[in-house]
Parts: structure tokens; C-alpha cells; sequence
């Protein structure tokens, strides 16, 4: 018969496996969901205050550092904004003398270092007044029920939906999806990917449907893809910013963001319980005999 110690060890050691994986997995969907950082910007038409609410992932203690650029380059306003321990932030821009020139100012957040933790946002003025303003741009990546990453960028303004994209793809897929739409539906779509050592790997150009839409599958095989890091994909339209997009893709072995999932936790656990089972059935030594 199988002692009692070798079944003992054989169960601690299938504990161990599941307690390795529940921790692996938890610590991979904390970090997904808490990168990057979003932003909204409202102004009402002829006010001389835009707000600004957010939300940051990239640790307590840094800031988020605010620029306001005008039409003729100037910077008209500058500031830091503590955010909270929640990551969410909050502060009201005024429209001061400086901003007398007519024109799209661009205000610019920066809450650590890479394009996830970056923003650039539009908001219009003529004769010292905002125009009627809602501009958002995301670039938290979120995991869906079905394991899906995303990380979407939008910006609209007034009388303009602007051009906004989306990445989409399941954990260790050789190929991701980029989902979009424009109000340009005239205007073709230029999309670039651009690798960790800043070297262009891709670029196309699509033509939106009737409605606004466009989507391209991207494949990331191939020694272009060889480098592993965060791919950047951005869309343009032209140079206004509401046409520009751009959103990133984490790509490790010639795969999209592989990571040790749900599905195959179960299975790898399944499986160790199995070889356990066996083992005890047919009186196989987990442990040599001395």
C-alpha cells in the first residue's frame, strides 16, 4: 500500500502548484487593469473653466504634470496634480489673459514614462472663451470576461467625433485585431506600428466604410516582431490631434501578452491530480525508497 507520508507529500506538492498559479494570476490581472491612464475634459460653451477629471496607474507619489500649449506654440499653463491613493485625480483649468489668441489649445498630461501614461487633449477658444468641450482619451488596459485585452483611445470634440481606435486580442494570439472609426469616412486611415527600439514594422493604409468604420488584423510573426516590449500602434488622419490615435500592444516569444490564464491553470491543476491518482493506484513511489 501507499504510505500516508508519500500521499501527504503528494498532496502538498498539487497545494503548492495551486497556490503558485491563484497567485500568478491574480498578480497578471491586478497589473493589467491598473495600467495607463485616462483623462476627460469639459468646458461649457463661453465659460473660462475647463475641468478635468482622470485616473493614473502608475503608483502613489508621481504626478501627473499638466502643460497647456497654444495655437502659436506658448506655453499658456503648467501644473502638477497629486492624484489620490485611488489613482483618480481632479483639477480645473482656468482661461486666463494668456490665452487671448483665437485657436485649439492642446492641453498635455504626463503621469510617468511611456505613451500609456501619456495624453494630449484639444479644447477650442475664441475671445477668451471655450467652445463646448467633451474630449476623453483612455489608455487603461482592461481584461474582459473572456480574457481579452484592450486598451482603447478616443477623443471627440464639438461637431467632430474625431477618430478613435481600439486593440483587441486573446492572451498568446499570434495576430491582434485593431478596431476603428472616423467622421472622415472619405479620408484613408494611416496605420503604423512602431517596435520597442522605435523601428517601424508595419504601416498601411485603410479605407473607413460608409459609416465611419475600419478594422485590420495584424499578424506578429516574423523577425520584425522578434523584439519583445510594447508595440505602439497609431492612426492618423492628417495632422489635428482628434485624428490621431494610438494605443500599445505587449508582445513577448512572437505572441500577444501570453500570460498563464484561467483556462490553463485548470488544467495544469487537473493534470497533477491526475498524475497523483495514478500514481497512488499503481503503487508508484513518489519519493525514492532508501
Amino acid at each position: 500500500m501507499v504510505s500516508h507520508k508519500k500521499i501527504g507529500i503528494s498532496f502538498f506538492v498539487m497545494l503548492f502548484a495551486v497556490s503558485m498559479i491563484t497567485s500568478l494570476s491574480l498578480q497578471n490581472n491586478a497589473y493589467a487593469a491598473d495600467q495607463g491612464l485616462s483623462v476627460v475634459a469639459t468646458a461649457s460653451d463661453g465659460s473660462d473653466e475647463i475641468n478635468l477629471t482622470g485616473y493614473t496607474g502608475s503608483g502613489s507619489g508621481i504626478p501627473v504634470t499638466l502643460t497647456v500649449v497654444a495655437p502659436n506654440g506658448n506655453v499658456v499653463a503648467i501644473d502638477q496634480i497629486s492624484p489620490g491613493s485611488d489613482g483618480k485625480f481632479s483639477t480645473d483649468i482656468g482661461v486666463g489673459a494668456l490665452w487671448s489668441q483665437d485657436g485649439t489649445y492642446s492641453i498635455n498630461l504626463q503621469a510617468g514614462t511611456g505613451a500609456l501614461y501619456s495624453a494630449t487633449l484639444d479644447v477650442d477658444v475664441s475671445g477668451g472663451s471655450t467652445a463646448e468641450t467633451s474630449v476623453s482619451i483612455d489608455n487603461v488596459g482592461i481584461y474582459g470576461e473572456d480574457d481579452a485585452y484592450s486598451t482603447k483611445m478616443d477623443s471627440a470634440t464639438e461637431g467632430s467625433t474625431g477618430l478613435s481606435i481600439s486593440a483587441d486580442a486573446i492572451e498568446g494570439a499570434t495576430s491582434f485585431t485593431i478596431n476603428g472609426s472616423t467622421d472622415r469616412t472619405e479620408s484613408a486611415v494611416t496605420l503604423t506600428v512602431v517596435a520597442p527600439n522605435g523601428n517601424i514594422v508595419t504601416i498601411d493604409q485603410l479605407s473607413p466604410g460608409s459609416d465611419g468604420t475600419f478594422s485590420s488584423e495584424i499578424g506578429v510573426g516574423g523577425p520584425m516582431w522578434s523584439q519583445d516590449g510594447t508595440y505602439t500602434v497609431t492612426a492618423e488622419q492628417g495632422d489635428a490631434t482628434a485624428y490621431q490615435s494610438t494605443v500599445e500592444v505587449d508582445i513577448a516569444d512572437g505572441a500577444v501578452i501570453p500570460e498563464f490564464g484561467t483556462v490553463a491553470s485548470l488544467v495544469l491543476v487537473i493534470a497533477i491530480a491526475s498524475i497523483i491518482v495514478l500514481s497512488a493506484k499503481g503503487r508508484l513511489a513518489i519519493t525514492p525508497k532508501l
